[in-house]
């Protein structure tokens, strides 16, 4: 069985700004066509990579993009068993080559002319079976004629080869040996399971929800019967996937739903259970009071949200945390004092400092103030 498949991978803007960029710009973990018009010829070239073995013969390049015609992108794959390069009539190693900050693509391109392996026009994955050598670097050409959002999401180089035609008998190989058909051929097929061997190697990050693509987030909140997934932005579903346990294992706590509630509008709700109007010593008083602030029933879990939240989607969410038996009084506050509605000293009211007030120039209106004391000049005689 051969050796199992090794990589190298650029998908950081760390990975991508060690190489050097023409008309493209880093953005994110991506590499973006950049131009005045958004159009244009946009060139990258990586930095040199070393597989530590000389004569490596490497396996396969794959390039993903978003909006990239195959068409428009040119590849050259150089490689060398050499830690060195021909410049100026000198010699320079490839780490002091690529130290060099006053050189252009241009002049890096022709100083490495000696070392292309191979050129490719209008494909993404491409075999590097004939490619040898220890060290690689790629160079890539992309056309953007129509101004597109171009972008190079990651690049993927893959060592050592290996082709299927490897485990068929001689007979093939040999006849194969100098046309290569069979071997592309087989090829084909053989990057399909590639990739599906790839995915599945790689299935546990699905079901991570801190890393897993945004695809696959509604696919986990399926799982926990989280239906109502649009009304959550991508980071809030990834930190409600992440709680989610946590939250059914407390379902019908005061505090799981001012927490889930808390994770949608971004601040902490006021909850209260039942009624408690002390100091109202009328019955029929306290309980119109208790009707109109907690509600007519005795379950009731009253809710009060700031301004400015979706009291359609809060109400919805806190249905989903509620006992069965429990009703929901959900109240946004105003923020003004209105007697005999929801007023709360420190939550949505304050108490002002004393100030006079004067009313055509000539008449004095003192107003009081709660807990405050008037000067002295101003205290009734």
């Amino acid at each position: 069985m051969r050796e199992k498949l090794k990589y190298f991978i650029i998908n950081k803007a760390y990975d991508y700004n060690r190489g050097y960029c023409e008309n493209m710009a880093v953005s994110g973990s991506r590499l973006c066509f950049s131009s005045e018009k958004g159009s244009g010829v946009g060139r990258f070239l990586t930095r040199v990579f070393d597989s530590g073995e000389r004569g490596m013969n490497w396996h396969r390049l794959v390039i993903n993009a978003d909006d990239l015609d195959p068409a428009a992108l040119r590849v050259t794959v150089y490689a060398s068993d050499k830690d060195s390069i021909r410049y100026n009539g000198g010699t320079l190693t490839l780490s002091e080559f690529s130290e060099l900050k006053d050189l252009t693509i241009d002049d890096r391109l022709k100083a490495f002319e000696p070392c292309a392996a191979k050129r490719a026009s209008g494909v993404t994955d491409l075999l590097l079976h004939s490619v040898t050598g220890r060290y690689i670097w790629v160079f890539m050409e992309l056309y953007n004629p129509d101004g597109r959002t171009a972008a190079i999401n990651d690049i993927w180089i893959y060592l050592p080869a290996g082709s299927w035609i490897d485990h068929l008998p001689a007979i093939y190989r040999r006849s194969d040996a100098d046309s290569h058909f069979l071997e592309r051929y087989l090829g084909i097929f053989q990057t399909f399971y590639e990739e599906l061997d790839r995915e599945i190697a790689d299935i546990a990050h699905r079901f991570d929800p801190e890393c897993a693509e945004t695809d696959f987030l509604e696919w986990l909140a399926k799982w926990l019967s989280i239906s109502d997934t649009k009304i959550w932005s991508e980071d809030q579903l990834r930190e409600l996937l992440l709680r989610a346990v946590s939250f059914y294992r407390r379902r019908g706590t005061k505090e799981s739903l001012s927490e889930l509630i808390e994770l949608y509008t971004g601040e902490k709700p006021f909850i209260t259970e039942g009624s408690d109007v002390s100091g109202v010593e009328d019955r029929a008083l306290r309980e119109e009071i208790e009707k109109t602030l907690c509600g007519a029933e005795p379950n009731t879990v009253t809710v009060l949200v700031r301004p400015g939240h979706d009291l359609r989607v809060i109400r919805r969410i806190a249905l989903e945390m509620l006992p069965v038996t429990a009703q929901l009084n959900l109240v946004e506050l105003d923020p003004y004092i209105f007697l005999g509605k929801h007023a709360y000293l420190g939550v949505n009211s304050a108490l002002g400092q004393y100030r006079p007030a004067a009313l055509d120039g000539r008449t004095r209106l003192t107003l009081t103030s709660l807990g405050g004391t008037p000067p002295p000049d101003e205290q009734p005689k």
